[in-house]
């Protein structure tokens, strides 16, 4: 009888201690599962990233002179245009696709644009500026479709600010093609200036579907779109022009509501 106590004992110490050893083996194929896997994920970042740099230095390489042999054939189009308005009859269709053609002469003009800034961001060349005047200005310059309803709220006596004017209206130039590519069915588009902490902050928002979260932290890299249109680089560009004249560019946005992007430049010596 005591030797049966004794046997149980020992079977069911050495049926714990297998299952230790089991639970211990399990417990560390676990974790080094878990580790593998995320040197796996570590990697694939690296690869993903060492492509993109290397698509990015051939672009860079490449932008330059490509850009500037697309600029002449642009430009025959677009003053092939302007010809064809004065000469051709007023009618519906005729204006319809001459103002397409317009709309895509531009579009491909801002693609071109964004390859020589993003090849060689310049040296802004600083002015003393009116940002209300800048984004009549934008408006004026950039497509936005028929279906799309724009709204100004442009701050009154606005302060000016010391930036590169040119390189600020492609900067909203930027934003306001963004914004209307996120409404192809048409939409709202708001432009708003306003004196903020001790600086201005312009404002460009959409109803469009939004920015999904995982896209958020991703839609300022160089090359990353979601769109059918353009090569990723708009708001890459946009960022480094903002950033160039002392800048920076906020982003508000969800899936559904829209997006807001909110452009910040300080005044000199913080005069708000």
């Amino acid at each position: 009888m005591l030797a049966s106590a004794v046997a149980g004992l020992l079977l069911a110490g050495a049926l714990a201690v297998l299952g230790a050893v089991a639970f211990r083996n399990h417990r560390e194929k676990a974790a080094a599962l878990a580790i593998l896997q995320e040197r796996n994920r570590q990697l694939r970042e690296a690869q993903a990233e060492l492509v993109r740099r290397e698509r990015l230095a051939i672009l860079g390489h490449l932008a330059g002179g490509v850009g500037h042999e697309l600029r002449n054939p642009l430009g025959v189009i677009k003053n092939s245009v302007y010809y064809l308005r004065m000469v051709l009859p007023e009618e519906d269709r005729v204006r319809k696709h001459l103002a397409i053609l317009e709309r895509e002469v531009a579009t491909a003009n801002r693609i071109v644009t964004d390859l020589l800034d993003f090849a060689r961001v310049k040296t802004p060349t600083r002015l003393t500026t009116d940002l209300n005047e800048v984004v009549r200005d934008v408006l004026e310059r950039t497509p936005v479709t028929g279906t799309t309803r724009v709204v100004l709220d442009l701050a009154v006596d606005l302060p000016r600010v010391s930036v590169d004017p040119e390189q600020v209206g492609q900067v909203l130039g930027n934003l306001v093609t963004n914004a209307v590519q996120a409404m192809p069915d048409g939409g709202t588009l708001t432009l708003a200036t306003a004196r903020a902490d001790g600086g201005i902050a312009v404002t460009v928002a959409d109803t469009g579907a939004g920015i999904a979260p995982e896209h958020r932290e991703k839609i300022f890299q160089p090359l990353f779109t979601t769109k059918a249109k353009g090569i990723g680089l708009g708001l890459a560009v946009a960022r480094d022009l903002a950033e160039a004249n002392d800048g920076a560019i906020e982003v508000e946005s969800a899936p559904g509501r829209g997006s807001r992007f909110v452009v910040r430049f300080a005044r000199p010596g913080g005069e708000a």
